[in-house]
């Protein structure tokens, strides 16, 4: 059962971060936006001539799931952020690597933490959403020129889940301190952004958008859903490949920090 061993990780891990009420909070909050586009669905159906300013096709979708691009963010930072720099600083994992656990045990069950919480407010509602619209509105979603949307929403809800979960666990792997994890996290999704936005509206560099971690998961959901966005207007292969070498960087820092004081067994 050697493939399993990470299981206990990732639910113990769970266990402790549900249980916080302020994070359920959060976890609830990042279900509105889910709410809005099912009325929003619902209105078009009953009122057709609403769908000129409430599309309800493809764009729906990319503009819901880069909305949800957010709140991955905050919920890596509150989910995330402790995830190994408490176990550096407490020696946990001595503990965990002292038993028949790798390296890559001990990743994959902190990865999947965060991984399961991105995914929960990315792919499942993107997919209940479809199944909302299947239900309100068949006569448009059942066409096989809408067959793309759910792979779509698997793939875009994927790439986002992996790599912002990448990203925080290889932060947390580089502090002791779970708050200075999730502040590093946070200044630099956020420092990204605005450097992206000033080179941007300032000096008018589309290719800016390269810089950002955020702007490159937008541009990919731009590029798969058909969304209208002139700043994140760019080759989606050029965001893949910055999305691809950071997620490779990550699990880089991650193997390099765990082997640190990994104990073979």
């Amino acid at each position: 059962l050697h493939q399993v061993r990470f299981w206990p990780i990732t639910r113990e891990a769970l266990r402790l971060v549900l249980a916080k009420r302020a994070f359920l909070g959060l976890l609830a909050v990042s279900f509105l936006p889910f709410v809005v586009r099912v009325i929003q669905i619902y209105i078009v159906t009953r009122f057709p001539e609403a769908g000129r300013i409430l599309p309800i096709d493809g764009r729906l979708f990319g503009d819901f799931l880069n909305q949800q691009i957010g709140f991955t963010i905050l919920l890596s930072i509150f989910g995330a952020s402790g995830l190994i720099a408490n176990d550096l600083r407490t020696g946990a994992i001595l503990v965990y690597l002292s038993r028949p656990l790798t390296q890559r045990d001990y990743i994959a069950g902190k990865l999947l933490v965060p991984l399961a919480l991105n995914l929960a407010v990315t792919l499942v509602p993107g997919l209940v959403l479809y199944a909302a619209g299947l239900a309100l509105a068949p006569e448009l979603y059942l066409k096989w020129g809408l067959a793309w949307i759910a792979p779509a929403i698997v793939a875009h809800a994927v790439v986002v889940s992996v790599v912002v979960s990448l990203l925080a666990l290889a932060i947390s792997s580089l502090s002791r301190s779970a708050r200075v994890a999730g502040l590093a996290f946070f200044g630099l999704v956020a420092g990204l952004e605005m450097v992206r936005l000033v080179l941007q509206n300032g000096f008018n560099r589309k290719e800016a958008v390269l810089l950002s971690l955020q702007a490159d998961l937008q541009a990919l959901g731009v590029a798969l859903f058909g969304v209208v966005d002139h700043q994140l207007d760019i080759w989606w292969g050029w965001p893949l490949l910055v999305l691809a070498a950071v997620s490779l960087g990550c699990l880089a820092i991650l193997r390099s920090r765990v082997r640190a004081v990994e104990i073979v067994t």
